[in-house]
């Protein structure tokens, strides 16, 4: 554990501005639908790039319904070894072999249960996803096995996170894919993957025999990374987050939202990894980017001063919607942002390594994870970073 105070540096946005990773809240975050077609009436180009923003890190909508999508020399630092993590012999405890590339299949075949009603903690639901290890694709395996939950990204389906969920689940991991509620703050949202672990450990859930309470993870992107990583500051029972290109932006409009790094990030202490890319950092349609490099990961890694581990894998000319499954579902959110040269599959293999080796390490104890998160073997083309600058 890190024990020095985080070093607070001048954050470059506090005026809201026009970015793509930001603008929707107003508009669609609970907005009736007669405010967002006057807004296309008076402005239309300007409307067109704000709807296409709104996967992009904004405010808060639905994430849709279950279509299809799944998918398949560094320089940075050596192998991680991930500070308080518990002991193991290589096994995570789950059945499942972890010598192997966590990028590959584990063991486990899938079960999936493709929507189930999710009641959350003071009233309301939320739409979700239960993907479970299964020894014959039929039936749920018994467990009790790690819970990971996992939040998308504004107004993307949660289905766009299927093959990270599958994956996860054939390591011996059970996977919630869950939507929004149609109206919040960002930290309403944060506060729902509360609510979503509540539920799950209940009776009601069908979930409570089979996770382990005291494992038990968070992932997201953009928003849903922003969500995830805030849920672990709110949340003692999250044991450990990774966060796909998370985006910090603030809705312009001013509806309670408040950003996560660096002012909230005192209270992250577990394990972070996070995974980014630059090619969204600036331009974008009508000069607003994706993912604004005032409000992107790298934001979020160099603040975490006080998580016991951190990691920061910068994949080269990825863009923002790399992690999604479909781009041909996603709508204007996709038309919005830049496309990178780094094929997706490939964005895909490195960040289903780092999810499989990041949750398998402090939840399960793997110790034969550890390799896989060093420069030469999370793959390329990436550079990695395991200890903010001035922490």
């Amino acid at each position: 554990m890190r024990a020095t105070a985080p070093r607070v540096r001048p954050h470059p946005r506090r005026v809201p501005t026009v970015t793509l990773a930001g603008t929707l809240a107003g508009t669609l975050a609970g907005a009736p639908a007669g405010a967002l077609a006057g807004a296309l009436a008076v402005a239309p180009a300007l409307a067109l790039a704000l709807v296409a923003s709104a996967a992009c890190g904004g405010g808060g909508g639905d994430g849709g319904d279950d279509d299809p999508g799944s998918d398949a020399a560094s320089a940075g630092d050596g192998a991680l070894a991930i500070d308080g993590a518990p002991g193991g012999d290589g096994g995570g405890g789950d059945g499942s072999t972890a010598a192997g590339d966590p990028a590959l299949p584990g063991t486990w075949q899938v079960h999936t249960q493709a929507t189930v009603s999710i009641a959350l903690t003071g009233g309301g639901s939320v739409a979700g996803t239960v993907y479970s290890p299964s020894s014959d694709g039929a039936t749920p395996a018994a467990g009790p096995f790690p819970l990971i939950i996992v939040s998308p990204g504004f107004q993307l389906a949660r289905s766009q996170y299927r093959g990270f969920c599958e994956h996860l689940a054939t390591w011996g991991h059970v996977c919630v894919a869950r939507d929004y509620a149609s109206s919040g703050t960002h930290q309403d949202k944060a506060r729902e993957v509360g609510g979503v672990i509540d539920w799950a450990l209940s009776a009601g859930s069908g979930l409570a025999s089979r996770v382990d309470a005291g494992k038990i993870g968070v992932a997201g992107h953009s928003l849903g990374g922003k969500v995830s990583i805030n849920a672990a500051i709110l949340d003692s029972r999250i044991k450990a987050v990774v966060g796909w290109d998370p985006v910090d932006a603030l809705p312009p409009f001013g509806d309670g939202s408040v950003s996560v790094t660096p002012e909230l990030m005192a209270g992250l202490r577990v394990p972070l990894a996070v995974l980014g890319e630059t090619t969204d950092a600036g331009g974008g349609l009508g000069g607003m980017s994706c993912a604004p490099a005032a409000d992107n990961y790298v934001r979020f890694f160099e603040a975490a001063c006080q998580a016991p581990a951190t990691l920061e894998v910068t994949i080269a000319m990825a863009d923002h919607m790399d992690w999604i499954g479909d781009r041909g579902s996603c709508g204007l959110a996709c038309f919005a942002c830049q496309n990178g040269q780094t094929p997706e599959a490939t964005v895909h293999q490195i960040t289903r390594r780092v999810n499989g080796a990041w949750f398998r390490r402090p939840l399960g104890g793997d110790v034969a994870m550890d390799p896989w998160l060093a420069a030469d073997r999370v793959g390329s083309p990436t550079t990695l970073r395991t200890a903010p600058p001035g922490c």
